[in-house]
């Protein structure tokens, strides 16, 4: 093992001979793009980078490499003057008739610069492939040898959003700017305006008890499936029905066609009646709805990074991934993390209980709710 890894290194180091010295001074971009195709929560711990140099740069303009996948996760976000269309999902699993069309794309729009928060030796050399003068990405173990300028991961530092936002850094953005940025979301007028008749017409809610939503899916992205990421169905119904019980909530689940069988089974398993909408919201109405919800509560999905985006009170239950790495990143504090470090195989035996995720859930329901009630 350590003998493979010598020679890893090895080898990027000579593959990186031809670029170190080609190394020239930083320059403000003019027409840059954003190189993160995949997927939802990558996405949008991506955007506290586009917020910090947007601000920074108010004269450059800013474009999005982005697959199929995520694509609504930017789509209507104002900071963006174009998306580039990636490919269905994953990138590198691009056909190559796929790649070619990428590439020619990219390089027909003249970009100055390119910002790759991405530590994938592919991700790098497509970038390089594409031909963009000025190219700022993460170098980790030396696979971002293509770079103009490789920035390290700041020594300590986990959170994705942070190592994004060193690229913002080595570009020159200013502290201030670098603390103020967290995570965006921008549901349109049209989303909004859907979600609201609903509520009234079919729901009947006009804002006089708590909206609390649900996500008990997650786990399946083009890049993995790690169906371990959800927090058993059980304890979703029985952490609805105490929050029901005892806030008078009106509880929403929310979910993907495909996870419309989970969202039915927690339905099932609650004493009250709740809303199942999973397969008939898309990702700007969730948006929507979660800047108009008391709460959410979901697993470490993309919806989960949209619901904190939008400055809903948001709980999110962690299991085998590690929120220190990927937690929703918000500087606004409405964002509760649940988790148990595990060593071995992970189970939710020994994870998040029921009891734990109430006492989150009311805390903050408690300082942000308008609505909320205790009946007891």
């Amino acid at each position: 093992m350590a003998r493979n890894g010598f020679l890893t290194s090895a080898v990027l180091s000579a593959a990186r001979l031809p670029f170190r010295f080609r190394a020239k001074p930083v320059e403000p971009p003019r027409k840059a793009l954003i190189f993160q195709p995949c997927c939802l929560g990558r996405v949008m711990l991506t955007t506290p980078l586009l917020a910090a140099l947007s601000d920074a740069f108010p004269d450059a303009r800013f474009d999005w490499a982005i697959s199929d996948w995520a694509l609504n996760a930017i789509s209507s976000n104002p900071r963006i003057t174009r998306t580039i269309h990636s490919g269905p999902g994953d990138i590198t699993a691009n056909s190559r008739e796929e790649m070619r069309e990428f590439l020619e794309t990219v390089r027909a729009a003249k970009y100055d610069t390119c910002f790759i928060p991405s530590r994938s030796s592919a991700m790098a050399r497509i970038a390089w492939q594409a031909g963009i003068p000025q190219r700022i990405g993460l170098d980790a173990g030396g696979r971002g040898f293509t770079h103009t300028l490789p920035v390290r991961p700041p020594e300590g530092v986990q959170q994705s959003a942070l190592l994004y936002l060193s690229l913002a850094a080595a570009a020159g953005v200013d502290d201030a700017i670098l603390r103020a940025a967290e995570m965006e979301f921008h549901p349109t007028d049209i989303d909004r305006t859907s979600v609201t008749r609903w509520l009234i017409e079919e729901l009947d809610w006009l804002g006089d008890v708590p909206l609390v939503i649900l996500h008990p899916g997650g786990g399946d992205n083009p890049l993995q499936t790690n169906l371990n990421k959800r927090w058993p169905v059980f304890r979703f119904a029985r952490l609805a029905n105490h929050l029901v019980r005892h806030h008078k909530v009106r509880v929403i689940i929310v979910g993907t066609s495909k996870e419309r069988p989970l969202a039915d089974q927690v339905a099932g398993m609650m004493s009250f009646p709740a809303d199942n909408r999973a397969g008939n919201i898309g990702l700007g109405e969730l948006g929507a709805l979660c800047e108009l919800a008391s709460l959410y509560v979901g697993n470490d999905i993309g919806s989960t990074y949209i619901a904190a985006a939008t400055g809903c009170p948001t709980l999110a239950i962690y299991g085998p991934t590690d929120p220190e790495i990927y937690a929703p990143y918000m500087v606004n504090g409405r964002v509760k993390m649940l988790w148990h470090p595990y060593t071995g195989e992970f189970d939710w035996t020994a994870g998040v209980t029921v009891e734990e995720a109430a006492k989150a859930a009311e805390e903050l329901l408690a300082a942000y709710s308008l609505t909320s009630n205790p009946v007891d």
